[in-house]
């Protein structure tokens, strides 16, 4: 038994059935080990906790500086994020709203902080955009395992696609909203790659005006 089996464990259990799903006495069963075991490793379901955001974190494989032009080090960021999401949805999703309190986990967030800083942007513009940038992966990931399926958001598992798409066209059609129905073919049918992509991008646009100038 070690600390980074219980981890190993509870990131499984996460995954698979979400965090309300996590306790010491449901990790150890998984281990088939008694509950009261685990504490000679770990100090307690927080400690757990932290070490499932440590695991995420670390496998963003962000470097502590980037390299290159400012958009194109919130792009790689941004898709790091993406990509450790779409791999434990509902792990990562704790780490984006939980309390960042170890090292690792404030890894990620040092390097965006930094990377910005070394642009020009000033401490509070830099800040600022760290936090837009995490409501926006939180609001992202929500909408796409957990959002309505009335608007197109429902996770990748939801059967068949273009017969969805065709019943939501058809209910924003007939809604008696002018303007709902005049974009029904478009609001029925949501690729959540081309929406993030498109945040993204508007993050940057935004971002260029508050840019510092160099002659």
């Amino acid at each position: 038994m070690t600390r980074e089996r219980i981890v190993g464990a509870a990131l499984t259990i996460i995954d698979e059935e979400g965090v309300d799903a996590l306790s010491m006495r449901r990790i150890a069963a998984s281990l088939g080990v008694q509950a009261m075991s685990l504490y000679n490793h770990v100090r307690s379901k927080a400690d757990i906790l932290d070490g499932v955001t440590e695991f995420i974190t670390t496998e963003m494989r962000m470097p502590r500086r980037m390299s290159g032009g400012w958009e194109d080090g919130i792009r790689s960021i941004a898709y790091a994020f993406r990509q450790a999401s779409l791999r434990h949805p509902r792990a990562c999703e704790l780490v984006l709203m939980r309390q960042l309190s170890t090292p690792t986990a404030l890894a990620p967030v040092d390097t965006m902080l930094a990377m910005m800083l070394d642009h020009g942007f000033d401490e509070e513009t830099a800040v600022h955009a760290l936090r837009l940038f995490i409501s926006f992966q939180v609001g992202t990931l929500l909408r796409q395992f957990h959002g309505s399926t009335a608007l197109g958001g429902g996770g990748a598992d939801d059967g068949d696609a273009a017969a969805r798409e065709a019943v939501r066209t058809a209910y924003f059609a007939d809604s008696g909203f002018p303007a709902v129905a005049k974009v029904a073919p478009v609001l029925a049918v949501n690729d959540h790659e081309a929406e993030f992509a498109f945040g993204v991008e508007l993050l940057i646009d935004a971002l260029r005006s508050l840019a510092p100038v160099h002659d």
